[in-house]
């Protein structure tokens, strides 16, 4: 074997632990137990049309890790929602009545950190069919600013173990 091979030899097999190692940091960095919110990208709808009085704003959120106890659940989305408001966004739509409503989303097997809706010929896969994995609801609106939080505790299969409901601090039976 000449030096002009050795060298290409040694340089793939570098290449490759690199490969390896860069695989390991991302597997690391997503399986570290931080809980973190995120909008799904695409899946936003506006429902309401030009002569409506009433335009409904539907944002989707996923939760990576999110806290077992509910109240903690409930005061993490809640800090979510007031650090984006999503009241800014909408302004565009000014002189109507704005419902907004946040789903968010556990992350499962079913619908992974990465999920896109689907809308292919042979296969829909769209975000109502993944309502095992809603764990918390906030609606509000122009007209009744209060928001309402609705936080569930479910098991795998997505039954609801707990469900606890909120107008703004007040728990509500």
């Amino acid at each position: 074997m000449n030096k002009g091979n050795l060298k290409i030899i040694v340089l793939m097999i570098g290449i490759f632990l690199i490969s390896l190692n860069l695989i390991g940091c991302k597997k690391n960095e997503e399986s570290s137990g931080e809980t973190k919110i995120f909008e799904i990208d695409n899946t936003e709808e506006i429902f309401g049309k030009k002569d409506d009085e009433v335009v409904t704003v539907k944002k989707h959120y996923m939760i990576l890790n999110p806290p077992k106890d509910l109240i903690q659940l409930k005061e993490l989305i809640e800090k979510y929602s007031k650090d984006h408001p999503v009241e800014e966004e909408m302004k565009v739509i000014e002189g109507k009545n704005r419902i907004f409503d946040m789903s968010l989303y556990r992350e499962s097997e079913d619908l992974p950190r990465d999920w896109q809706p689907d809308e292919s010929y042979m296969n829909t896969d769209r975000l109502e069919h993944h309502k095992n994995d809603l764990i918390a609801y906030i609606i509000w609106s122009d007209a009744e600013p209060q928001k309402e939080f609705n936080v569930y505790d479910k098991n795998k299969e997505g039954n609801v173990i707990k469900r606890m409901r909120f107008i703004e601090d007040q728990l509500v039976e």
